[in-house]
Order: C-alpha cells, then sequence, then structure tokens
C-alpha cells in the first residue's frame, strides 16, 4: 500500500461493507446536501466519498466527473485518519500533493477540505469541498457547516441501511 491507513482499517472497512450502499445510484437526499455546500462554499467540486480497500467512491459528486479514483491519490484518504477537520489551501505548494495526478491534471484540485463522514465511532469517507484555486484557510464557522453537513450524511447513510434491512425483513415475512 502506498497510503498511509486507520488504525482501525479492519473494523472500518466492515462498517463500511455492512452499509451496502457503494457502487448505489444516485439519491436525491445526498446530492441536496452537496447542492447546499457547493453554494454555500462557492466551490466548483463538492463531493461525498466513501474509502474503501483500494478506491475512494463518490456517493454524490457534482463538478467532478469521475464516480471514484484510486485510494492512494484520495485526499479524502488523509480525512479519515482522524476525526477533524482535514484541510489543503494550496495542494501545488504542499509537498504530500504537489505531485498528485489529481493536482496536476484534471480536476487540478488546490484547495481541499474534508470533514470525515462518522459511523459507530468509525470515519468511513468524507464530505469535502473542492476547489481549483488556492483558498485562504476556512474560518470556524464554515467547519462547523461542514461538520454539521457530514453528520447528516452519516445520519442518512444510517437510515438507507435501516430501510433497507426493514425492506428485506419485510419482504422475508411475506413470502
Amino acid at each position: 500500500m502506498n497510503y498511509p491507513v486507520a488504525h482501525d482499517e479492519a473494523q472500518r472497512l466492515d462498517g463500511l461493507r455492512k452499509l451496502h450502499i457503494l457502487d448505489t445510484a444516485a439519491e436525491l437526499p445526498f446530492d441536496t446536501l452537496t447542492a447546499i455546500a457547493r453554494q454555500h462554499f462557492a466551490t466548483p467540486i463538492v463531493a461525498i466519498s466513501l474509502v474503501d480497500e483500494h478506491r475512494q467512491w463518490f456517493k454524490s459528486h457534482p463538478g467532478l466527473g469521475a464516480c471514484e479514483t484510486h485510494r492512494e491519490v484520495a485526499f479524502c484518504n488523509h480525512t479519515i485518519l482522524s476525526s477533524e477537520i482535514f484541510e489543503v489551501t494550496d495542494a501545488a505548494a504542499d509537498p504530500t500533493f504537489q505531485t498528485n495526478p489529481l493536482v496536476m491534471a484534471d480536476p487540478h484540485i488546490r484547495y481541499y477540505c474534508g470533514a470525515p463522514i462518522l459511523m459507530r465511532g468509525h470515519r468511513l469517507g468524507a464530505f469535502c469541498v473542492i476547489d481549483r484555486v488556492a483558498r485562504p484557510p476556512m474560518s470556524d464557522d464554515d467547519k462547523v457547516v461542514l461538520q454539521g453537513l457530514a453528520f447528516l450524511t452519516a445520519h442518512l447513510m444510517a437510515t438507507h441501511r435501516e430501510l433497507r434491512e426493514s425492506a428485506s425483513s419485510l419482504t422475508a415475512l411475506l413470502k
């Protein structure tokens, strides 16, 4: 592996798999959250990403053409290493990211700020805002908004899982 992993990686991946949300279709509630973030933060790209064993997959990703990237180049992989917001104000000047293909080529990331999506004590992915130009550090008030959007995303994912489980139970009962 050419990327750092969380100390609870096995449990984190197990929690992510149990959601059964990877590779699902776009859904309006998630797209609504990213649309709100795009407007609030005035960034061309917003994403809800989930980080599995080898890739970063996007549940919602306005402004970003790809639906997934390799984990080794994912900024969100750094976000899931901590419960705190992860911010890069100028990726082209940051030694960790300046040679990253996502910085050097499309989508030309310069600014990244991500809040981890926390579920059952594990960081499954990130709610992130991305710009193609460097930006000053995010204000404390905006960090609260970003963390709130990550919290709402986790709540939506939990609801998604509960509805799927209820539907499976009902189907089994009706058979």
